[in-house]
C-alpha cells in the first residue's frame, strides 16, 4: 500500500496499516526501545480551538487510563510540523473483535461473557476517572500479540467539566451500536456506554448487533433508529441470566436501563455460563414478543373448516401506511442527526491494529 512519507524524530515508519476518514494509522518501530508500535496520524490540521480540544480530550482519556490491562496503551503523542496530531500506541497484530467477527462468526458464550467482563470494567474505570468512550464496538476492541482483549480509540471521549458544557457531536457516531438517545441528539451519559458494550456483546455472540435481520439487508437510519426501540431479542442458546442482564442494559429509556458499567461488569461476570438453563431456539415462555406484529409480516391465516385450504389473507394497505408513516416520522429525526451515514450494515470491520476514528 503506497503512503505519504510521514517523518517523527525518534521513529522509523514503515507502512499504512489502515485509513479512515479522519486518520491514517501507520507501522512504526520507536528506535529507543526497539519496539513496534501503531502510529496514529489525524487528517486534520488543527487550525481551530474546537480540534484542539478534540485532540487533547483523546489523548488525556487515552493517557489516563493506559494502565488498565483492557485498554490500549498511549505511548506518545504530540503536533507534526504540518499541525496535524498524532498518537503512538500499541501495536495490536491481532485486529480487532470487527475483523474476528467478519471472518470467523460469532464466539462462544463464554468468552464473549470474559470479553464483556474486561471491556465492562475498563469502561467503568473510564466513568470512574470522568470518561466516557462514545463508540463501543467490537472495530475498537483490539486483540494484543498475547491474545488479550483491550478497548481502543477513545476519540469520542467526553470529558464532563462543571465549569463547561458537554460537546454533544455526532461526526463519527456509529449508529448501530449508538444508544437510541444519541439520535435526538441528548447529553452523553454512562448509561450509552453501557447500552453499547451490551449491544457489542450480543454482537459477539450473534455475529450481528441488535434488531438486525439475519440475512443482513442493510437498513436506513430511519428504519434503524426505530428498531432500537424494540425489546430486547433473546439470543438462543444463551443462559437465560445473560439475556436477562443484556435485556437489562439494552432498554432503550436510558432512565429505566442499567446505568453502571461497574454493575454490568459484575453482572456478566455472575453469570454461570455453564448453566443447563438456556433459551432454546424457540420462543420463551413468559417474555413478551421483541418485534411489533405489524412490522414485518402479516398476521397467520384463520384456520377454515376441515379439509378446505386456507388462503393466506393478503397485507393489510393500512398496516403497511402506517408502517411508512412512522418511518417518514423517524426520518425527520435521523436528517436532524449529524451523522455521515445513510445506510448502515451490522459488518464492523477494524483496520489491522487499531481504529482509524
Amino acid at each position: 500500500m503506497r503512503f505519504e512519507r510521514v517523518r517523527l524524530a525518534g521513529y522509523e515508519v514503515q507502512e499504512v496499516l489502515g485509513r479512515g476518514g479522519f486518520a491514517t494509522v501507520y507501522r512504526a518501530r520507536q528506535l529507543a526501545v526497539g519496539r513496534e508500535v501503531a502510529l496514529k496520524v489525524d487528517s486534520r490540521v488543527l487550525d481551530s480551538p474546537r480540534d484542539r480540544q478534540r485532540f487533547m480530550r483523546e489523548v488525556t482519556a487515552a493517557g489516563q487510563l493506559s494502565g488498565h490491562p483492557h485498554v490500549v496503551p498511549v505511548y506518545d503523542a504530540g503536533v507534526l510540523g504540518d499541525n496535524r496530531p498524532y498518537m503512538v500506541l500499541e501495536l495490536c497484530p491481532g485486529g480487532s473483535l470487527g475483523d474476528r467477527l467478519h471472518l470467523q462468526g460469532p464466539l462462544s458464550v463464554k468468552e464473549a461473557r470474559d470479553i464483556g467482563v474486561g471491556i465492562a470494567d475498563a469502561v467503568a474505570a473510564g466513568h470512574t476517572a470522568g470518561v466516557l468512550h462514545r463508540d463501543i464496538k467490537p472495530g475498537n476492541i483490539m486483540i494484543n500479540r498475547y491474545g488479550g482483549v483491550a478497548l481502543a480509540d477513545f476519540g469520542l471521549a467526553a470529558m464532563p467539566r462543571p465549569d463547561r458544557e458537554l460537546s454533544v457531536t455526532r461526526e463519527a457516531l456509529t449508529p448501530a451500536y449508538a444508544p437510541p438517545e444519541a439520535f435526538h441528539l441528548a447529553e452523553p451519559t454512562p448509561a450509552g456506554d453501557v447500552y453499547s458494550l451490551a449491544a457489542t456483546v450480543y454482537a459477539l455472540l450473534r455475529g450481528r448487533p441488535p434488531h438486525f435481520p439475519e440475512d443482513g439487508t442493510q437498513l436506513s437510519l430511519a428504519e434503524l433508529i426505530v428498531r432500537h426501540t424494540w425489546l430486547y431479542p433473546d439470543l438462543p442458546g444463551v443462559p437465560t441470566a445473560l439475556n436477562e442482564v443484556l435485556g437489562q442494559a439494552l432498554v432503550a429509556d436510558p432512565a429505566r436501563r442499567l446505568s453502571d458499567a461497574g454493575a454490568l461488569r459484575d453482572a456478566l461476570a455472575a453469570v454461570d455460563v455453564d448453566s443447563a438453563d438456556r433459551v432454546g431456539f424457540g420462543p420463551v415462555p413468559g417474555r413478551t414478543t421483541t418485534v411489533p406484529a405489524h412490522w414485518d409480516t402479516p398476521p397467520p391465516p384463520e384456520p377454515g373448516p376441515p379439509g378446505t385450504t386456507t388462503v393466506p389473507r393478503p397485507p393489510d394497505p393500512k398496516k403497511k401506511g402506517r408502517r411508512r408513516q412512522l418511518i417518514a416520522a423517524v426520518a425527520a429525526v435521523a436528517v436532524s442527526v449529524s451523522v455521515s451515514v445513510t445506510v448502515i450494515t451490522y459488518q464492523d470491520r477494524g483496520s489491522d491494529t487499531v481504529p482509524l476514528d
